[in-house]
């Protein structure tokens, strides 16, 4: 009996026997068995190499969470759609792909921390809305521009006129000539002073305008920083909102998009949008490039990595006007990981690797103003 009870003793030191792991609220989590992580090609956050190998942004989160907590997992790839409803109909643990918190989907699906925000955009075939060179002719006759460039010349002329009053008698060489010719003469030089710090094809001659072109030689130092910043805050906003489309705009289009996205739900809510609805990305962008659709309606962060990269010079991305949507992870409703997901994510939001991270996928202008942003109180 002693020499069975040793033995068996020994076997179970050599043999130890797996335990089941607990999840955040006690349920158990069968030893041996993989955390199921839905996947979908969306690059940059999912992207399917050649091997079959998954890598991306979501991608390289997810492994160091999976690392801090210790677990294994399998990724399981499918349609989008298909990812929704495994979620819904709990036969996976948890998808990474970059989910829209939307409040539909809270109802059958929980979400982690948002991870971003972003907007939504079209891409089409390059110049298919408008032709660069009109874009810009329409930002700089635009009423912005207009309000800033009317008030300095409305200055220029009354300080030319000043001019002109003061040196016709004492410069008539520069400002004789008659009133139009002298008030010209004016403008010009207080123009070019403005523009480059002096003016050397006109000369004052009178104490009083000598005096007087000082003073506009002072303020122009000022006033050239401010109306270049001012021009330049405006001109930004106009190309912005020049190559921003519009709801109208859209309506007037033959729409790709994908089934069961967000994207989806806002071309049905689009009253008069023509569209169709395509299984995955490739099948939407082929639609583009055959010219049976005119845009792809998608996620701004996924466009601009295609045009970037997979579809370099193939296509124009424009944002559209569309309010922005947060993103996250999306898990099964009432979900056991969510709190220890929660966690391990906000910590490694913590870490230097994470901005590393937003700048290796050149993302990080997507991060601000989402209901958790690390390193702020």
């Amino acid at each position: 009996m002693k020499s069975a009870l040793r033995f068996l003793l020994l076997f179970a030191m050599l043999y130890p026997v797996p335990f089941p792991a607990f999840g955040q609220d006690g349920k158990i989590f069968p030893a041996g068995r993989k955390l199921a992580v839905g996947v979908v090609n969306d690059p940059p956050y999912l992207i399917k190499g050649q091997n079959g190998e998954w890598t991306g942004f979501s991608v390289d989160i997810w492994k160091a969470v999976a690392e801090e907590l210790k677990v294994p997992y399998e990724f399981k790839e499918m349609e989008f759609s298909s990812l929704l409803g495994s979620l819904k109909e709990n036969k996976i643990d948890l998808a990474i792909d970059g989910f829209f918190l939307l409040a539909e989907r809270e109802k059958y699906m929980d979400f982690t921390v948002p991870l971003g925000s972003t907007r939504l955009a079209v891409a089409t075939l390059p110049d298919r809305l408008d032709h660069p060179w009109m874009g810009a002719l329409r930002v700089f006759f635009s009423w912005g521009i207009i309000k800033i460039i009317a008030p300095l010349f409305v200055i220029l002329s009354l300080l030319g006129f000043l001019l002109w009053f003061i040196e016709r008698r004492h410069n008539p060489e520069h400002f004789g000539g008659g009133f139009l010719h002298g008030i010209v003469s004016g403008i010009y030089w207080l123009g070019s002073t403005l523009a480059s710090g002096g003016c050397f094809g006109i000369s004052l001659k009178s104490l009083t305008a000598r005096a007087l072109g000082l003073f506009w030689m002072l303020v122009s130092t000022v006033m050239i920083s401010a109306l270049t910043a001012s021009l330049t805050t405006t001109l930004t906003m106009k190309i912005n909102m020049a190559n921003t489309v519009s709801e109208e705009t859209l309506r007037h289009m033959r729409i790709a998009g994908i089934k069961g996205s967000t994207e989806a739900s806002v071309l049905e809510r689009l009253n008069g949008a023509r569209y169709t609805l395509y299984n995955n990305q490739e099948d939407a962008l082929k639609a583009v490039f055959d010219k049976e659709a005119d845009a792809y309606l998608y996620d701004e962060i996924t466009l601009q990595y295609y045009s970037s990269n997979i579809y370099k010079d193939k296509i124009t991305v424009y944002p559209t006007n569309f309010k922005r949507f947060s993103f996250a992870y999306g898990l099964p409703k009432g979900s056991p990981w969510r709190s220890r997901i929660d966690v391990a994510l906000m910590d490694f939001m913590e870490k230097p690797d994470w901005a590393f991270l937003l700048s290796r996928y050149g993302i990080g202008q997507n991060f601000e103003g989402i209901p958790y942003t690390p390193f702020k109180k």
